[in-house]
């Protein structure tokens, strides 16, 4: 699950979204940063895509936008053959011909001018840069939902189409960006450099947060092959950041390692706090796993130190959360629930998953302490978040939230010593979700419960399978690792 891998990344934590190819904080060209000349190029030259729609392209891009085939098409004005030619830019169709497939297409002779359309669209992205304004965007996209004139022509639709991915992920509906990108797949052919890069990005940034991390690597790597040449350095930055979260998913830890640096790189000279921040953190996740804890715990207490000092809340939110974490691991449980105790008064109401994953850490150290006035504290505490938000395990929206809840289900059954739901929960909903993340510090910690369970209970058989698992799984996270 993802709150609870060894480094968490939270619901605020939304890296792979903050897309600014055409917002930018950039400083005036030429300028001089701490005695160091402003980077001037960042992504590979890749070959330039056409930037606006030929006669032809315009054409096959609203037949197959109708669903008509080149025989439907040309029927009673041409043959198919000489229409496909027409399509493919090898011939000029006649004024008459012309005419007569836009007429039959039911489209304007010429491309339109939509300047209006246009800013409806620069609008709408410069929301998009902000994930956390949920309410907002969602706002916005009702606002222009039926705006005649971001259909009117071939370019601002398609425009609108790729931002709608970007916007189905921001807003949770996976399935409507999933649908979105089966759809535009038919159209790759005739979009420009920007949108043929965007809608590259704009898919890893569906697999990742579909949990396909792989195919999510592979499609940023791609779209750090085909950027466009006006990529602005913060929108590098971002396709480097999110080349390197993906790469940690996968435990491709120099990978990882070598993109966060390159995009802290950029965003310490662009100045962007909150993704300098989360270029620390995943360092600090890759030089644990990579066994530099120094390092590891230096990174992460600079991304704190920035928090602080700049005093943004999602900030000293996410910094604390991760520099809690480190400590657990390293079983420095004093300080990881000070970390914790800290993080609490930054998480936003709205995100009770976080809450409450952070519940079960809490606990999980008034558990190693054996402090059982600050478990009951904690315990107590999560069981009224959950009873007060009634929120519905099965939704698929709510996946993580259900994640989370297994968990502290666990803790709390646990704790009550009721070892028949303890067992029923950690097997059939907790372990499973651990073992598809490749959780195994967790794993590890959950199967020597079950063990230690089963011993008390007397079946002894059991127990030597549960504590031969959390061997395993330990063996496992330190191999990992």
């Amino acid at each position: 699950m993802k709150n609870r891998k060894l480094f968490a990344e939270t619901e605020a934590d939304l890296i792979v979204l903050g897309s600014r190819l055409t917002t930018s904080v950039t400083k005036p060209s030429g300028r001089v940063l701490n005695g160091k000349p402003r980077i001037a190029s960042f992504l590979p030259a890749g070959p330039e895509r056409r930037s606006r729609m030929e006669t032809g392209a315009r054409i096959k891009y609203h037949r197959i936008k109708q669903q008509l085939e080149l025989s439907d098409l040309a029927a009673d004005l041409l043959l198919p053959a000489e229409l496909k030619k027409i399509e493919l830019g090898e011939i000029t169709p006649s004024p008459e011909v012309l005419k007569a497939l836009c007429e039959k297409l039911k489209i304007p002779l010429n491309p339109i001018e939509n300047p209006i359309g246009q800013e409806l669209i620069e609008q709408f992205k410069e929301m998009l840069l902000h994930p956390q304004e949920r309410i907002r965007i969602r706002e916005h996209y009702y606002f222009i939902l039926q705006h005649p004139l971001l259909n009117i022509d071939e370019e601002v639709e398609l425009e609108y189409s790729i931002q709608l991915i970007r916007f189905f992920v921001i807003t949770g509906d996976l399935d409507g960006a999933g649908e979105k990108i089966q759809e535009l797949e038919k159209f790759k052919e005739f979009m420009n450099q920007e949108q043929y890069y965007l809608f590259h990005k704009y898919c890893g940034n569906h697999n990742y947060m579909i949990k396909n991390f792989d195919e999510a690597l592979n499609l940023y790597l791609l779209a750090e092959k085909i950027a466009p040449s006006s990529v602005l350095p913060t929108e590098c930055g971002d396709l480097y950041y999110s080349i390197a979260i993906s790469a940690a998913q996968l435990h491709k830890n120099e990978v990882a390692d070598k993109y966060s640096r390159m995009a802290l790189a950029i965003y310490e000279e662009e100045f962007v706090p909150k993704r300098i921040v989360e270029c620390h953190i995943n360092l600090g996740i890759t030089q644990q796993r990579l066994k530099n804890f120094k390092a590891s715990l230096d990174h992460l207490k600079i991304a704190l130190k920035i928090g602080k000092k700049l005093n943004i809340n999602n900030l000293l939110y996410i910094s604390e959360f991760n520099c809690s974490i480190f400590y657990y691991a390293h079983r420095d449980f004093n300080s990881s629930i000070h970390h914790m105790e800290n993080c609490l008064n930054y998480i936003p109401d709205e995100y009770i998953a976080d809450k409450l994953a952070a519940y079960c850490l809490l606990v999980k150290c008034c558990f190693e302490k054996q402090d059982y006035i600050g478990l009951q504290k904690w315990m107590k505490t999560g069981n009224n978040l959950v009873i007060d938000n009634n929120i519905d395990l099965n939704s698929p929206t709510n996946q993580k939230f259900s994640e989370a809840y297994y968990e502290f289900r666990c803790l709390q059954n646990l704790y009550e010593e009721n070892y028949t739901a303890f067992e029923k929960d950690a097997l059939k909903s907790l372990i499973p979700v651990l073992e598809t993340d490749k959780n195994f510090h967790d794993l590890a910690y959950y199967y020597g419960h079950l063990g230690n369970v089963y011993l008390k209970l007397g079946k002894f058989k059991k127990s030597a399978i549960m504590l031969s698992e959390a061997q395993e799984a330990l063996k496992k996270f330190n191999s990992f690792h």
